[in-house]
């Protein structure tokens, strides 16, 4: 009886863990999804600026975060308010709640998911195999010491 409770509490507790790579994640904003500026700055604090639509890309906006630390800024693009592309240049900000910029590259195998066009400095990941079909992370790193140096999420959408 002690086992089968043990083993019942344990796959409760993983559950969470595993399910959470089931999609793209920032901040709890998910990768496709819609979202309104105020549900933006809820999740993410008020943006350092914005670069509104223009004539060229009418339905495009992109919330860019400046993190002090690293001196530089992540950015947050929407396309007719669907998230669809998120750049992690800081350390500040974590993919799935786990993967930043500045972390080994062998911390995406403790995500799970699949890793595929391997390059020398980059490679792409996904939650599995049917997600690659709507986004994808590409992780670049430093090929001499493999820490993570920038975390770019994509959506395949038409849009991009």
């Amino acid at each position: 009886m002690k086992k089968l409770i043990i083993l019942v509490v344990s796959l409760i507790v993983s559950m969470p863990l595993f399910s959470q790579y089931s999609e793209i994640k920032v901040n709890g904003l998910i990768l496709g999804a819609t979202y309104t500026e105020s549900q933006i700055t809820d999740s993410l604090g008020a943006p350092s600026r914005i670069t509104p639509p223009n004539e060229d890309f009418p339905d495009w906006i992109t919330y860019w975060y400046f993190d002090s630390l690293a001196g530089k800024e992540n950015e947050f693009t929407l396309i007719n308010n669907s998230l669809q592309q998120i750049v992690i240049r800081g350390n500040n900000i974590k993919m799935n709640n786990f993967l930043g910029v500045g972390m080994s590259t062998s911390a995406v195998n403790q995500m799970g998911g699949i890793i595929f066009n391997v390059k020398p400095n980059l490679f792409y990941w996904a939650p599995n195999e049917e997600y690659k079909s709507k986004g994808y992370a590409i992780i670049h790193f430093n090929p001499s010491n493999q820490k993570i140096t920038l975390i770019d999420v994509s959506t395949t959408s038409d849009f991009m």
